[in-house]
C-alpha cells in the first residue's frame, strides 16, 4: 500500500527551470540504506523525445537525480 507522501506528490507535474512542463511525478526511487530519494521518475509529456533529454530512461520513464530537484509545491520544480 503507498504511503500517505507517495501519494500525496504523485500526478504532480514537473516543471523544468524555463517553466516547461516535462512531465507527470509517476514513481521515486528511494535508497533502502537511508530512506532517501535518490531519483524521482517522470512520464514524460507525448509530445518530448526522451533521446535528447540529459537523463536516462528507465522503464519508459525519465530517471532524474533527487540532487536535481529545487522545490516541491504543487509542482516539482527542476534546478535546470
Amino acid at each position: 500500500m503507498p504511503s500517505t507522501f507517495s501519494m500525496e506528490i504523485l500526478r504532480r507535474k514537473v516543471i523544468d527551470i524555463a517553466g516547461e512542463v516535462l512531465g507527470t511525478l509517476a514513481d521515486f526511487t528511494i535508497d533502502s540504506s537511508t530512506g532517501n530519494i535518490v531519483a524521482i521518475l517522470v512520464a514524460l509529456e507525448p509530445d518530448l523525445d526522451p533521446t535528447v533529454l540529459p537523463w536516462p530512461i528507465e522503464d519508459g520513464l525519465i530517471s532524474i537525480p533527487a540532487d536535481e530537484i529545487d522545490k516541491i509545491g504543487k509542482s516539482v520544480q527542476l534546478s535546470r
